[in-house]
Parts: structure tokens; C-alpha cells; sequence
């Protein structure tokens, strides 16, 4: 009799044991269930926020800090200085901006890096103070650090004169600078409009002219030695935004201020011997 009673007591637990994983694959389902109702009901325009708001994020660890920008017409003139000050690289720059802080380092060192983040920093404070966080902004990529100037800010349509207003920003700025000795290479940028009512044939002239007149500015007035200093014009051949919208000519009326980092101080040091 207490065999057939183990017996019996060996089935019951067979025949429950199913209730156990049973029960598992009811709740993962009922899980499964409650997640694609509650994704049924998102609304979608909140959804494409959200992604934007992800992705501007994500870029945003380029080391970029606000975006120029500005509203014009007429070839590279802009009539008044507009900025955003929390576009990221993606956003305001080119494929150099967007690398990790991880290849950043691989590429330049670390301590080459960390130099020109403490570069950064204190080019952000100054900027920050004087109000001009919507006018120029800082970023690093694998060329070094890039001081970014809105065309409309600094110089008026189709002239390559600096506004003497905006001197004093770029005499902070060379200040600042002419405490490393990097090279320092600075650019010249426009729209794709071609320009009318100028003394420059074209935005390639134009560029260049504004470029030359900044370094001439960093000679005369902040005592840089001119063999580090680079000017070079690109007209609309480097832009950084789509030149088919006002916003994206906006943003690529500009000159770039670049502190070489190591690499390409390194290349320009030899190309002078």
C-alpha cells in the first residue's frame, strides 16, 4: 500500500509541474501584449521628436558648442546676425566633426587633446561673458580646434573689411590663442550665391580677402608671428550645411579659426624648412 501511495504522490507532481512555465510564457506574452499597445499609441510626430532629440544628443559629444547662423541674401552678405545656440556638429559641420571622444584621442593623444579641450574651455568663458555664444562657436575635430565666426557678425555683404565693432571679439580671441604656438590656420567660406554688387569678381576672392584681412588682424593688433599664422579661402567649396535653404547658406558664410592639432602642426612645420 505505501508504494502504491508514492506512486500516486510521484503522478501529482508530474501532472503539475507544466503549471509553472506555463504560467512564464502567459505573463511574457501578456509582456509582449502590453508593449505593442502601448507602441500603437504613440503618437508618430512625438515619436520623430523624440529621434531628432536622441540623434542632436548623440552629436552633440563632438565637443560643439552653440551654432552661427545668420539670415542674408545676395551672395555671402547677411543682413543680420541670428544664431541657435545649441546645434551640434552634424548639425553645423562637416565629417571631421563627428568623431568620438574615444578617436579623438587615438588620433591626436592624449595630452594633445586634453590641451586643446582646456583651449576650449577658456575660449567658451570669454565668449560666454562677452554675449557672443550666438556668433562664434568652438569645437574639436581631427584637424584641431575650430573657432567658428559668422560672416554676418564680422563683416558686412560682399565686404572683406571687419566690422570695427567685432574687432575687439577677435582681439579676445587672438589673445587667448597667441598663448600656444600651434599653427593657427584660418579660413575663409561662403554660400554658393554668387556674389553681386562687390569689388570681388566672386566668393572665391571674397573668401580668401576676408581670410587675409583676419590674419593681418592677428599680426597688427595681437602681435602673432606670421610664420604661424595661415590664410586660406575656399569660397563655397567647403560647406558644412545644405546651401539649398536660407538656414544652411546661413551657416556656411563663415570663417574657421583652427588651432592645428599636433598632426597637421607637425606637416606644416615641415613644409616651411
Amino acid at each position: 500500500m505505501s508504494k502504491k501511495r508514492e506512486h500516486v504522490h510521484q503522478e501529482e507532481e508530474a501532472g503539475e509541474a507544466w503549471l509553472l512555465p506555463y504560467s512564464d510564457l502567459m505573463t511574457l506574452l501578456l509582456a509582449v501584449f502590453i508593449v505593442l499597445f502601448a507602441v500603437s499609441k504613440i503618437d508618430a510626430e512625438k515619436a520623430q521628436q523624440i529621434s531628432e532629440q536622441f540623434a542632436g544628443t548623440m552629436m552633440n559629444k563632438s565637443y560643439t558648442t552653440g551654432a552661427a547662423s545668420g539670415t542674408g541674401s545676395g551672395g555671402d552678405g547677411a543682413a543680420s546676425g541670428m544664431g541657435s545656440g545649441g546645434d551640434g556638429a552634424a548639425q553645423t559641420g562637416g565629417p571631421l566633426n563627428i568623431e568620438t571622444q574615444s578617436e579623438l584621442e587615438s588620433f591626436m593623444g592624449e595630452y594633445e587633446l586634453k590641451k586643446l579641450e582646456n583651449l576650449k574651455t577658456e575660449l567658451d568663458t570669454k565668449l560666454h561673458n562677452q554675449g557672443m555664444d550666438q556668433s562664434v562657436s568652438t569645437m574639436i575635430d581631427m584637424r584641431g580646434l575650430v573657432i567658428r565666426l559668422n560672416n554676418a557678425i564680422f563683416f558686412d555683404s560682399g565686404s572683406a573689411e571687419i566690422k570695427e565693432q567685432s574687432e575687439e571679439t577677435l582681439v579676445e580671441v587672438a589673445s587667448i590663442l597667441n598663448s600656444i604656438d600651434n599653427y593657427i590656420r584660418v579660413e575663409g567660406h561662403t554660400d554658393n550665391v554668387p556674389i553681386r554688387r562687390s569689388n570681388y569678381p566672386s566668393n572665391w576672392e571674397l573668401s580668401t580677402a576676408r581670410a587675409v584681412n583676419v590674419v593681418k588682424l592677428f599680426i597688427n593688433k595681437c602681435n602673432f608671428s606670421p610664420d604661424k599664422l595661415l590664410a586660406v579661402g575656399y569660397g563655397e567649396f567647403k560647406p558644412v550645411a545644405d546651401n539649398s535653404t536660407e538656414e544652411g547658406r546661413a551657416k556656411n558664410r563663415r570663417i574657421d579659426v583652427i588651432v592645428l592639432s599636433a598632426q597637421y602642426d607637425n606637416l606644416e612645420e615641415q613644409l616651411v624648412k
